[in-house]
C-alpha cells in the first residue's frame, strides 16, 4: 500500500500537532514550532532532543490508541489562514456593490466591523474543523519513527523526525 503524498503530509501533521500539544503541557513557556512534510516533520525549539523524542514517541502511541483530539493545535497556521479568509470575505460582503470612496467606507464602517467581529468569532471553531477534516489525519496505524536528526538553526534546536509507513508482513486471513 502506497500512501499518497498529501495523505503522508496529513498524518505527519497530526503527529507534529500531537507532539506539540504534549510538549506544551510538559514544558509551558518553551518555544516550539513545527512544519510537516511527506517524510515527517521538523520542530524548531528551545528544548533538547532528549525532551522532544519521548514526546514524539508518546504522541504516536496516543494517536494510535485513538486520542484523535491531539491532532488539532491552537497555534496551527491553518487557524491564521481560516481567520484571514473569513475576515476578507466579511469585508468583501460588507462593501459589495459600493464604489470605493472614503465617505461610503466611513458610513459602512460599523457594518464592516460587525461582520468582521462575527467572522472572528466563527474562525476558531471553523479552523478546528478544517484541521480535523482536511489538514491532519489521526489515523497513524502502521506509522513508525524512522529516524531523528538534530542540529541548530538560527539559535534554536532543530529536530527533524522522519516517519515511515510499515505494514504487517503476515498475510491477511481470508
Amino acid at each position: 500500500m502506497n500512501l499518497s503524498f498529501i495523505h503522508r503530509i496529513r498524518r505527519n501533521h497530526a503527529l507534529e500537532h500531537a507532539t506539540l500539544n504534549l510538549l506544551g503541557k510538559r514544558h509551558p513557556g518553551a518555544q516550539a514550532m513545527g512544519i510537516s512534510g511527506p517524510r515527517g516533520f521538523t520542530i524548531y525549539t528551545s528544548l533538547t532532543a532528549e525532551e522532544i523524542v519521548p514526546a514524539v514517541m508518546e504522541a504516536l502511541k496516543r494517536l494510535k490508541a485513538g486520542e484523535s483530539a491531539l491532532r488539532v493545535h491552537r497555534n496551527c497556521g491553518t487557524n491564521t489562514v481560516v481567520t484571514a479568509t473569513l475576515t476578507t470575505l466579511a469585508t468583501l460582503l460588507g462593501i459589495r456593490g459600493e464604489k470605493p470612496s472614503i465617505g461610503k467606507t466611513l458610513e459602512r464602517l460599523p457594518h464592516l466591523i460587525l461582520l468582521n467581529v462575527l467572522a472572528l468569532l466563527a474562525a476558531p471553531t471553523l479552523a478546528e474543523w478544517v484541521q480535523g477534516t482536511f489538514t491532519t489525519d489521526a489515523n497513524v496505524a502502521g506509522m513508525e519513527i524512522a529516524s531523528v536528526f538534530t542540529d541548530y538553526h538560527r539559535g534554536l534546536q532543530r529536530i527533524r523526525v522522519h516517519t515511515r509507513q510499515v505494514y504487517d508482513a503476515a498475510p491477511a486471513l481470508r
